[in-house]
């Protein structure tokens, strides 16, 4: 009878672990197609852990990648995410007590017309009036009690920790250390939609990023004045040093030598 009990429990763990494998292999599916979808571009996750008593949810190591024609693979890495649930979540409103990102490093480059991180704003933009008018439209229409559109999402904490910016440029190749942003009460009384979510989220974040930029741009720029001020004097030593060889030489001819 013991053995029979044991026997049942081994197999009560066995399923539990695999639901619990099953849930976070599915998650990390649904989380990458998601985020894709937000961002524009391609996103791996890393790994994703969930603690159902905790209400927690953990993912390491975040990829998303760059826009087309731009020579680094990925636009910013997190290293990574955690989140845990509130107990106030009910009905379609879903309350999150702390979101934080940790280890944000993202990579600015500039290509002949483009910045990278601009273009990644720009699609962020689009996506957020692409949801928008989708909402609108579903509402006008009969839209579903049960359909995600009418879930919303409150964040009570949302914290930016660890965040840097790799400037990548001809003139200017520098890590910026950008400072820990922290926002209570994110979406405000009624959320923000679940489709939403995502792109508000890193539209912040890059907001962040373009003002620490802003704040380098003047050392990026007098840099390149120097070197392109450098280029000319060196053009015109050369110039110079050209027009001293040929008048030496006159001078060696007249002399006979």
């Amino acid at each position: 009878m013991k053995k029979i009990l044991y026997y049942l429990l081994a197999l009560i763990l066995i399923g539990a672990i695999a639901l619990v494998t099953w849930f976070d292999t599915l998650a990390k599916g649904v989380l990458e197609s998601y985020a894709q979808k937000s961002v524009g571009s391609t996103v791996s996750v890393g790994e994703f852990r969930s603690d159902w008593d905790q209400a927690q949810v953990n993912i390491d190591f975040i990829e998303v990648a760059n826009p087309a024609h731009f020579s680094n693979k990925n636009a910013f890495v997190l290293n990574h995410l955690s989140a845990s649930l509130s107990e106030q979540t009910q009905d379609k409103l879903v309350v999150l007590e702390v979101l934080e990102f940790d280890g944000l490093l993202f990579t600015l480059e500039q290509n002949n017309s483009q910045v990278n991180l601009v273009e990644l704003l720009k699609q962020l933009n689009q996506q957020s009036k692409n949801a928008k008018r989708d909402i609108s439209s579903k509402q006008a229409s009969s839209q579903s009690p049960d359909s995600i559109q009418a879930y919303r999402v409150i964040i009570k904490q949302l914290n930016f920790v660890n965040t840097q910016l790799f400037i990548d440029t001809q003139w200017f190749k520098e890590t910026v250390v950008v400072p820990d942003v922290l926002i209570h009460n994110f979406g405000g009384q009624g959320g923000i939609p679940l489709t939403q979510i995502g792109v508000e989220i890193m539209k912040v974040a890059l907001t962040r990023i373009q003002a620490e930029v802003e704040k380098n741009g003047l050392r990026l720029s007098e840099k390149e004045i120097k070197e392109s001020v450098n280029r000319q004097l060196r053009k015109k030593l050369n110039t110079l040093t050209d027009d001293l060889d040929d008048q030496s030489k006159n001078w060696l001819k007249k002399l006979g030598l």
